[in-house]
């Protein structure tokens, strides 16, 4: 790999090296509707432009390397995730916005919630689902369905809230909330206006749906309430916590899904390739999806003192994006970045799920529904392709689809 040198270490901090004369920079607004739409391409410019790209327009820095986003998520010392760029004042985001000992603190409360034995019992439920929802649209009229709206979202929006004890049925209302939250994560655009006027009734269901007395007991969500009861986090933040759970639980694995779905549609020989051995290929498919078209556009750090990255000095308080969609495609980092290959020895590799003490503590629920789903489909499926122009949506912080048209072939 290359972009580091030869160092053990790629950051410099203290001393007084002077800024570079001109700073990477890239001609673009990050954050219009048509960045926001094509990121991968846009997010890839700013990639190549320099190690750590400056936008004087937002005063923010963004790294799109696969090497150094690894190096500021092990060091949350040098880039904290406290006081983060575009930071939404009165919104306390636990996990997200904290570091060490807090976050870890909170951390092990939700961590115990999705123990590996919590979902020994729940991976009989999640794939039972799977199975049935498959079935059910193996006689779709022509084979069409919508790999979003039919498979992805349908699915996730069934299992993910059945197991943390979501009571309330209008669960459609977890994929606005996480909309609007991750729309917060950027400036205060276009975007993010219409965004907060279309959540007005979203937040005010989130609010009563987050209480106690309106989640059912055995889940996730009153496993947060009861570690409250032992003093492990406050009553506040058991609140917070659950409300974390249906802003991020649903939106980033729903995109996850259906960007693989897409990749597997326009790669027939990966998808011929996955049904071939469905027990070896299923979670390589859905890490390779993650890898080639990640749903998180960007995590947010904050350098807490000058320090050199690359050649380029960023300032005290620099705030900072991690891109990693363009980390999951870095030359630097992958052959043959641009194709999606689930040969790909990338398990446990990529950045997509986060990494270092700030690592997505959803994963392993992110992975046993992608992998449950995945297996389903190669089950019962014999070929998928794309039906019509996909659709994405229009988000500042997650890329996934609102359209994916296919055409499924039963085995």
């Amino acid at each position: 790999m290359t972009g580091i040198g030869m160092m053990p270490l790629a950051f410099r901090k203290g001393g007084r090296a002077p800024m570079p004369l001109t700073e990477p920079s890239v001609d673009f607004d990050w954050f219009s509707p048509e960045v926001c739409r094509d990121p991968q391409l846009y997010d890839g410019l700013i990639r190549e432009a320099g190690p750590v790209v400056y936008s004087p327009e937002y005063d923010v820095w963004a790294t799109g390397r696969h090497e150094q986003i690894e190096l500021m998520m092990r060091d949350w010392k040098a880039f904290s995730s406290t006081r983060p760029a575009f930071e939404e004042i009165g919104q306390p985001m636990i996990l997200l916005s904290d570091d060490p000992p807090d976050h870890q603190r909170v951390r092990t409360v939700i961590s115990k919630g999705m123990s590996a034995a919590v979902l020994r019992r729940w991976q009989e439920d999640f794939a039972a689902e799977a199975e049935r929802l498959v079935l059910s649209l193996l006689d779709a009229p022509d084979g069409l369905i919508d790999g979003h709206t039919d498979l992805a979202k349908r699915y996730v929006l069934k299992v993910f809230p059945d197991a943390i004890g979501l009571g309330d049925a209008n669960r459609e209302m977890l994929i606005k909330f996480g909309h609007a939250q991750f729309n917060m994560f950027g400036p205060k655009n276009d975007i993010y206006r219409a965004s907060m006027e279309a959540a007005g009734e979203v937040f005010e269901w989130v609010a009563t749906n987050c209480k106690r007395d309106a989640v059912a007991p055995g889940g996730v969500c009153m496993a947060m309430y009861e570690a409250a009861d032992t003093g492990a986090v406050t009553q506040e933040e058991a609140e917070i916590l659950v409300r974390t759970l249906y802003s991020a639980g649903s939106d980033t694995t729903i995109y996850s899904l259906g960007n693989t779905l897409r990749a597997l549609a326009e790669n027939p020989s990966q998808y011929e390739l996955l049904r071939s051995d469905i027990d070896e290929f299923a979670v390589r498919a859905f890490e390779e999806g993650i890898r080639y078209d990640n749903p998180a556009r960007f995590t947010r750090r904050r350098a807490t003192a000058e320090i050199e990255v690359d050649g380029v000095t960023l300032p005290e308080d620099a705030k900072l994006l991690l891109l990693h969609m363009p980390a999951g495609r870095d030359p630097r980092r992958w052959e043959d970045p641009g194709t999606y290959d689930i040969t790909r020895d990338v398990v446990g590799k990529h950045l997509g799920l986060g990494f270092g003490v700030h690592a997505c503590v959803g994963a392993r629920v992110a992975r046993l529904e992608g992998v449950s789903l995945l297996s389903a489909l190669a089950r019962h499926v014999r070929s998928i392709e794309l039906a019509g122009e996909p659709e994405v949506t229009t988000n500042m912080a997650v890329h996934g689809h609102e359209k994916l048209p296919l055409r499924i072939v039963p085995a």
